[in-house]
C-alpha cells in the first residue's frame, strides 16, 4: 500500500490537469442531475405545499352573516372577507389594466391576511395606514405595477349604484365616483390568482384603517373562505348542508387547484425526465473519459512493474484514482446543485413555491448524490483498471488508408500549412503505439452535443410559429360572437348571421354551440358546427373535418384516454331534450382536432367536433320536430368569422366589432399552451447539458493528447516549430473535432427535431407544423467552434510552453 500511495502522488504531479478535469466533468454531470432532482421534487411539491399554508375549499356568498359555519362537522376554518364594490382602478405609472380581468378589494384581519396571502415582494401594509394595500402579483406581470406604485380605487356609493344598474358606467359617470389612492407595498398571490386557475384576477388588498375610513360610503359584499376537513371528498356533504341557509352560491376552489396543478405536473415530469436523461448521457461520456484517462498509464506500466509492483497493486492504485476524482467530483456536483437552486423552480410552481430565489442543498438528494457520483466513477473505473493492470502488448501498424488519412490528404492538396496537417491528423487518428490517444469517445460526444442543440433549434423554432399562430392551436377564426351572458342567440343566428354571408370581405362562417356527450361512457364536451361558407373553422391536427350525421372528430388527449384512434367506431350518447332518455349512436373517428379555449372543452387536445346536424341526429335519431325544437332552446352559439386577407378583411371585422360589441367573444392564448411554452426549456437544457459535458470531454482529450504525444511535441520543436505553431497544432486538432460535429450533428438535429416536434405537437393536441431555420444553426455552427478554440487556449498554451529537453527526456 505504501509504494501505491507514493505512486500515487507522483502521479498527482503528473496527470494533475487531465485528473481536474475528469473531475469537473463528474461535477457537471453529477450537479446537474442533482439540480435536475431537486428542482423535480420541489416543482411536484410546491403546489400542496401551498395549499396547505394558503389554501381553503370553497368561497361561500351570502347578503347576510352565517355563523353556523363554523359549526358544520366538515368545516375547519371560516376565514370572513369584506369586498367593497369596485368600479374600475387606475395607476398614473403603470401601463393600461387588462380590463376582461376581475377588480376585487378584499379587506381581511391581519391575521386572516397572513393566512391568505403569499408575499412575493416587498412588506405587508401598515393596519393603520389608510394608504397602504398589497396588490395581486397579476398587477405586476401584466400592468407593470411595482412596490411603491400609486393606485387609484373607484367605490361608486350605493346611490350611483342604484342608479347604473344596467350598463357599465360611461366615463363622465365614473368621473363623479369616489377616488381613493393607496401605495403598494408588497405583491401577493392567493390560490385563485394562479394563470392556470381562473386566469387573470386582480386583487387588492387594503388595510384596516382604509375600510373604517370608506367602507361607509360604499356597497360592501360580505363572503367566506372556507376550508374543509378532508378537502374536495367533503364538498358533496357541505353543499347539501349549505343549501338550507339561504347562500348566494359557492365557489368550488378544489377544481381550480386541480387545474393549476395538473398545469404543473408537466413541468415535474419533465424535471424528472431530464435529470434521467442527463444521468445517461454522463454516464457515457464518464465512461469514456475514464477509460480514455487510464490509457496515459500506459507509458509507467513497463517501468513500475520493474520495480516490483503487480496486477493487484495496479488496480488499487487505478481505483484509489477514481475516488479521488469521484470525491472531489461530488464536492463539486453539491456545489453547482446549490448554485443552480436560485433559479429553479420556474412558472407556476415558483409562484407557490416557500423561498424563490434562495440557495438551498435538498437533504435527501445529497444525501443519495454524493455516494452515487462517487460510486458512478468507481464502477466505470473497475475494467479500465483491471484491463490496465496487465502487461502492456504492442499494438498492431495501423491500416494505411482510412478515413482520416484521405481527409489529412485532401487537406494537404489545398496547401494547408503542417500545424493545420498535424491538428487534423490528432483529432480523427488515434496513432499507435505508446502515443496513441482515444479520440472515437471526443468526436462522438461533439456530434451528440451538437445534434441535441440543433435539434433544440428546430423545437424552439416550431414552438415559436405555434404560439404566433392561432390556427394551429385551435383558433383558425379572426373573431367570434357568442350569446353567452347575453341571453337569446337571435341576434347572432338572424341579422349578424344574415349580414355576414352577403359580406364578400367574409370568406369563412362557422356556426357553432357546444353540449355535452358521452363517447365510449366518458364524458366529453363537444363543439357542433354548421358551416354556412367555406370550411368549418376547426382545426384539424389530422384526418379530416366532420361532414356527415356520423362523423365525429377527437383532441389528441380524448382520443388517448378511449384507447380509439382515426377510423374506429365509437359509441356517442346524447340525452334525448324532451324525455331526458340517453341515446346512443355509432360514429365514425375522421382524425384529431384542437379546441380553442372560449370552448371551454378542458384542453387543447381534450373534446369531440361533429355537425350540427349530427348532434341533433344523436339528440332526436327519430327526427320529430318537437324533440329538434326542444335540442335547439337555450343553446350558446358562436359565431365563428375569417375575414379575406387586406385591408378590406380588417376594415369589415371593425365594422362588426363596433356593431355587435355585446356578443364580441374575447380570444386568448390557452393557459395549456403558456405551460407547454416552457417545456422548451427542457431540450434546451438537456441540449446546453451536452455542450458542457462535450466542452468538459474536448479539454480532457486534449489534455491527454498534449501529455500522450509530449515525444512529438518535442520533435516537432526540435524540427523547427516555433511556440505560435504547437499552438495552432492544438487548436487546430480542436477545430477539427467540432467540425466533425457539426457536419454530423446539424443534419441528424434537424432531423431529430422534426420528429420530435410533430409527436410532441401531435400528442399535445396542435396542429405539427416544422419549423427549421438557417440563421440560428449557423450561428450554432459559429458559436461552437469559437468555443472549441476557446478551450483549446489552456492546452494549446501548456503544449507550447514545455521545453524539448523536458518532453524528450520524458522518453
Amino acid at each position: 500500500m505504501r509504494a501505491v500511495g507514493m505512486v500515487l502522488r507522483a502521479q498527482v504531479r503528473q496527470h494533475g490537469k487531465s485528473w481536474l478535469a475528469l473531475a469537473v466533468l463528474a461535477a457537471l454531470v453529477g450537479g446537474l442531475v442533482m439540480a435536475a432532482t431537486v428542482t423535480a421534487r420541489a416543482t411536484a411539491a410546491a403546489f400542496p405545499e401551498f395549499l396547505a399554508r394558503y389554501g381553503y375549499d370553497d368561497v361561500v356568498y351570502t347578503a347576510r352573516p352565517l355563523p353556523q359555519l363554523v359549526k358544520m362537522p366538515q368545516v375547519t376554518q371560516v376565514t370572513p372577507v369584506r369586498a367593497p364594490f369596485v368600479a374600475a382602478v387606475g395607476c398614473a405609472s403603470c401601463d393600461a389594466i387588462n380590463a376582461s380581468g376581475g377588480f376585487d378589494a378584499f379587506e381581511l384581519t391581519p391575521r386572516d391576511l397572513a393566512r391568505t396571502v403569499k408575499l412575493v415582494a416587498g412588506r405587508m401594509p401598515d393596519q393603520s395606514d389608510p394608504g397602504e394595500a398589497l396588490a395581486s402579483a397579476t398587477f405586476a406581470d401584466d400592468s407593470g405595477v411595482r412596490v411603491g406604485s400609486v393606485i387609484q380605487i373607484l367605490e361608486p356609493t350605493p346611490a350611483q349604484l342604484a342608479a347604473n344598474q344596467s350598463s357599465p358606467p360611461s366615463a363622465a359617470q365614473l368621473a363623479k365616483v369616489p377616488r381613493h389612492s393607496v401605495r403598494v407595498t408588497g405583491l401577493v398571490i392567493t390560490e385563485n390568482e394562479f394563470p392556470a386557475g381562473n386566469g387573470a384576477r386582480y386583487d387588492l388588498f387594503p388595510t384596516r384603517a382604509y375600510a373604517t375610513a370608506h367602507d361607509a360610503h360604499a356597497q360592501v359584499l360580505t363572503f367566506y373562505d372556507v376550508k374543509l376537513r378532508r378537502g374536495a371528498a367533503d364538498q358533496a356533504a357541505f353543499d347539501s348542508q349549505l343549501r338550507p341557509l339561504g347562500s348566494l352560491g359557492t365557489d368550488d376552489l378544489d377544481n381550480d387547484a386541480a387545474a393549476v396543478q395538473r398545469a404543473i405536473k408537466p413541468q415535474a415530469v419533465g424535471w424528472w425526465v431530464l435529470a434521467g436523461l442527463i444521468a445517461l448521457a454522463g454516464l457515457a461520456v464518464l465512461g469514456q473519459a475514464a477509460a480514455r484517462q487510464f490509457s496515459t498509464d500506459v507509458d509507467d506500466h513497463d517501468a513500475l512493474s520493474a520495480l516490483g509492483l503487480r496486477g493487484r497493486q495496479f488496480v488499487l492504485l487505478g481505483l484509489a484514482r477514481a475516488f479521488i476524482i469521484g470525491a472531489v467530483g461530488a464536492a463539486g456536483a453539491v456545489a453547482l446543485a446549490a448554485a443552480l437552486s436560485p433559479l429553479t423552480p420556474v412558472g407556476e410552481a415558483r409562484l407557490a413555491t416557500a423561498d424563490p430565489g434562495a440557495v438551498s442543498v435538498d437533504p435527501l438528494v445529497a444525501l443519495i448524490g454524493v455516494p452515487a457520483v462517487v460510486a458512478a466513477v468507481l464502477l466505470l473505473s473497475v475494467w479500465p483498471a483491471i484491463r490496465h493492470a496487465r502487461p502492456a502488448r504492442p499494438d498492431p501498424l495501423p491500416p494505411t488508408g482510412g478515413l482520416a488519412r484521405s481527409v489529412v490528404r485532401a487537406v494537404a492538396a489545398v496547401g494547408a500549412p503542417p500545424s493545420v496537417l498535424i491538428g487534423v491528423r490528432y483529432a480523427l487518428e488515434r496513432g499507435r503505439g505508446r502515443p496513441s490517444v482515444p479520440v472515437g469517445s471526443a468526436l462522438l460526444g461533439t456530434v451528440l452535443a451538437v445534434t441535441a442543440l440543433s435539434a433544440t433549434a428546430v423545437f424552439g423554432a416550431s414552438l415559436t410559429w405555434l404560439i404566433k399562430t392561432p390556427a394551429l392551436y385551435g383558433v383558425p377564426f379572426d373573431m367570434n360572437f357568442s350569446n353567452e351572458g347575453t341571453g337569446s342567440g337571435a341576434v347572432l343566428t338572424g341579422p349578424l348571421l344574415h349580414s355576414l354571408q352577403r359580406d364578400p370581405a367574409i370568406d369563412r362562417i362557422t356556426l357553432a354551440a357546444v353540449a355535452e356527450i358521452n363517447v365510449n361512457g366518458r364524458h366529453v364536451r363537444a363543439v357542433a358546427v354548421s358551416a354556412f361558407r367555406g370550411p368549418a373553422l376547426i382545426s384539424a391536427v389530422d384526418g379530416r373535418l366532420p361532414r356527415g350525421d356520423q362523423d365525429i372528430m377527437l383532441g389528441a388527449a380524448t382520443l388517448r384516454g378511449l384507447g380509439a384512434g382515426a377510423g374506429d367506431q365509437v359509441r356517442v350518447t346524447a340525452n334525448d331534450p324532451v324525455t331526458g332518455a340517453a341515446r346512443t349512436t355509432r360514429f365514425l373517428v375522421t382524425g384529431r382536432a384542437s379546441f380553442a379555449p372560449i370552448f371551454g372543452t378542458g384542453g387543447l387536445g381534450t373534446g369531440a367536433a361533429l355537425t350540427m346536424n349530427a348532434l341533433l341526429h344523436a339528440q332526436c335519431p327519430d327526427g320529430g320536430s318537437a324533440c329538434l325544437r326542444k335540442a335547439q332552446q337555450g343553446l350558446i352559439y358562436s359565431v365563428l368569422v375569417h375575414a379575406v386577407p387586406g385591408p378590406s378583411g380588417a376594415a369589415a371585422l371593425a365594422r362588426y366589432s363596433s356593431r355587435y360589441r355585446s356578443f364580441l367573444g374575447g380570444q386568448s392564448q390557452p393557459i395549456d399552451l403558456i405551460n407547454f411554452g416552457e417545456s422548451v426549456s427542457f431540450p434546451l437544457l438537456f441540449g446546453v447539458a451536452l455542450s458542457l459535458f462535450g466542452a468538459a470531454t474536448l479539454v480532457h482529450l486534449l489534455l491527454v493528447s498534449v501529455n500522450r504525444r509530449r515525444a512529438e511535441t518535442g520533435l516537432l520543436k526540435v524540427l523547427g516549430f516555433v511556440r505560435r505553431q504547437v499552438a495552432a497544432v492544438i487548436s487546430w486538432q480542436a477545430t477539427a473535432i467540432i467540425l466533425v460535429g457539426v457536419t454530423a450533428g446539424v443534419p441528424l438535429g434537424v432531423a431529430a427535431g422534426k420528429v420530435a416536434w410533430r409527436l410532441f405537437a401531435t400528442n399535445f393536441g396542435v396542429v405539427p407544423v416544422e419549423v427549421v431555420r438557417a440563421v440560428p444553426l449557423v450561428l450554432l455552427a459559429a458559436a461552437a467552434l469559437a468555443a472549441a478554440n476557446l478551450l483549446a487556449v489552456l492546452p494549446a498554451l501548456h503544449a507550447a510552453r514545455s521545453r524539448p529537453a523536458d518532453l524528450l527526456r520524458a522518453e
